[in-house]
């Protein structure tokens, strides 16, 4: 009986999972594309490759490239065992990431009965918080369509939401309350494989870490000064050697497939002076061109990404969710439920630290989805304060009006299906989208075979072009990007991956109207070919080995 509830939650975030995935026969974002292309190739023997290169920050510059040299792999995982059972399939991915996708739903109830614990509610109001809580995360736009346009978002959602319910055991709170219980190696190694797996997904898992550190300093304030360090120790070691478990390995295979544990490409995201600054091949990012935007400048991009984290990510998207809880927030934040050691504590604690991080460290990329691919965990966090908040002003009204007991009906309703509104009316949208992007570059794919065909000859296997995830993903070819430099730059990239062909499907940068000049033509071995392309004017063009060769 005590199971049926979540069951009962999961099955609701399923359904609705499955129902927008038919909406959306396309990956509507390029990663998705990019994670679903590798998961391919991992099911075809060929590895953990990828045939779209976006980044030349970390080598071997070559394709087919080594893949995940910033992003991580999970979601390819989740998406190749899905495809494994079914086909490799678009399909088969958004089912995977459906079924884990749908987890988030039982574990925001985990949390947010622990969190009516901790606020001292009845079990009446406690459970009601509880299933609003997990209905919210169940239908939440973003948590949804995290799950059917995969990419690292959903995995990195449940893996660190699963860490959060084993933070207070590991640091020896219960609800948390003061009674400190003893410390167990199961439930620290578990939260160091969560953390792990967590990290696979993103690297902001490391904000968890520090928000674990915290409590366990807040808990330990309650022990005898001599004793705490100690504690420490006993409590944390098994986290340590649980996450080191699953990082290792992967931080092995980078060394041994990339030459570095690390990518250069997350250096250069923290001095993007433009986001087309992540495609660049011979005209790097680096700290003196940051520095020479002047403060002002500085000061306004994160600014900027502030405000974009706040309303494109944490308020609009998530309506009514990210404002019932702010004003939750603000109105109760001397309440229980808020200040003592509980998993919610770390969900909102850890995504505190990375909406900062993000904005004031890397506010060019945050701008271009930073935050919005991990706000997963505070989005469900932001659920359960909303639900929270909803059965106290329900409490309260109920006192007003004298009614024999608080309603616990009312807030649910209105916040449920608000929010499950919100998220209709969003998977039309990006239901939309993607199949105008589906028809653009099956279009594009189309065009350039036709080309190809007219002219007698065969396409290039490489192709450079401002969408490689997409149309790798369309034409089955290797694609890499085009980066917003000069056109001499761009023939040294065509030579070292010997890809004549420049294929320009939207305007970005200096990108088509640079190809289009009197002066371009010295470059090209042939005038620009218009490719037939839904939505846009595209172009095919033909490098010459040096300007001025024809």
């Amino acid at each position: 009986m005590r199971y049926l509830i979540p069951l009962g939650l999961y099955a609701v975030a399923l359904v609705v999972r499955l129902v927008a995935a038919i909406e959306l026969p396309f990956p509507a974002a390029e990663p998705s594309a990019f994670y679903v292309g590798v998961a391919q190739n991992l099911v075809g023997g060929e590895g953990l490759v990828t045939n779209a290169v976006w980044s030349y920050a970390t080598d071997p510059l070559e394709v087919p490239k080594p893949a995940f040299t910033l992003w991580l792999p999970m979601s390819t995982f989740i998406s190749a065992v899905s495809m494994l059972v079914i086909d490799d399939a678009f399909r088969a991915a958004q089912l995977g990431h459906s079924l884990v996708g749908a987890l988030v739903a039982p574990l925001a109830w985990a949390i947010g009965r622990e969190a009516a614990n901790a606020q001292g509610l009845d079990s009446r109001r406690g459970r009601a918080v509880a299933i609003t809580a997990g209905l919210l995360a169940a239908v939440l736009s973003p948590l949804v369509l995290g799950s059917v346009v995969p990419d690292s978002y959903t995995p990195f959602t449940v893996f660190m939401l699963a860490a959060a319910l084993l933070v207070p055991r590991v640091i020896g709170t219960r609800d948390g309350h003061d009674d400190v219980m003893p410390p167990s190696i199961v439930a620290g190694l578990g939260l160091g494989i969560a953390l792990g797996l967590a990290y696979l997904s993103r690297q902001e898992v490391i904000w968890m870490g520090l928000a674990v550190l915290l409590m366990q300093g807040m808990v330990l304030a309650w022990r005898p000064t001599g004793r705490r360090l100690r504690e420490a120790g006993r409590r944390l070691w098994p986290v340590f050697a649980g996450g080191l478990l699953l990082v290792v390995p992967w931080l092995t295979r980078n060394v041994i497939d990339l030459g570095t544990p690390m990518s250069g490409q997350a250096v250069d995201n923290m001095v993007l002076v433009d986001n087309d600054d992540i495609f660049a091949f011979n005209d790097h990012p680096d700290a003196a061109t940051y520095l020479a935007q002047g403060g002002l400048e500085i000061v306004r991009n994160v600014l900027e990404a502030i405000y974009h984290g706040l309303a494109d990510v944490l308020l609009v998207p998530p309506f009514p969710v990210g404002i019932a809880s702010l004003v939750t927030i603000v109105l109760m934040w001397r309440a229980p439920f808020l200040r003592r050691p509980t998993a919610l504590m770390a969900v909102l604690l850890s995504g505190l630290f990375i909406f900062l991080c993000t904005a004031l460290l890397f506010p060019v990329a945050t701008r271009a989805g930073t935050f919005m691919h991990a706000s997963g965990p505070l989005l469900v966090g932001l659920a359960v304060v909303a639900a929270v908040g909803g059965d106290a002003l329900l409490a309260r009204i109920s006192v007003i009006r004298e009614w024999e007991r608080p309603n616990v009906i009312i807030a649910p309703i209105a916040l449920v299906s608000t929010a499950l509104l919100m998220t209709g009316f969003q998977v039309m949208v990006f239901g939309a989208q993607a199949d105008d992007r589906e028809e653009q570059m099956e279009a594009v794919a189309a065009s350039l075979e036709r080309t190809a065909d007219a002219r007698g000859e065969e396409q290039p296997t490489t192709i450079i072009t401002d969408h490689p995830m997409w149309l790798a993903e369309v034409t089955g070819s290797n694609a890499i990007a085009l980066p917003d430099e000069p056109i001499e730059s761009v023939q040294k990239l065509a030579e070292l991956f010997e890809a004549p062909w420049v294929v320009v499907i939207d305007r970005r940068g200096r990108y088509p109207e640079a190809f289009l000049t009197d002066e371009a033509r010295t470059c090209l071995s042939a005038d620009p070919t218009p490719l037939e392309a839904a939505g846009s004017e595209a172009w095919l063009i033909e490098l010459a080995p040096t300007c001025g060769a024809k």
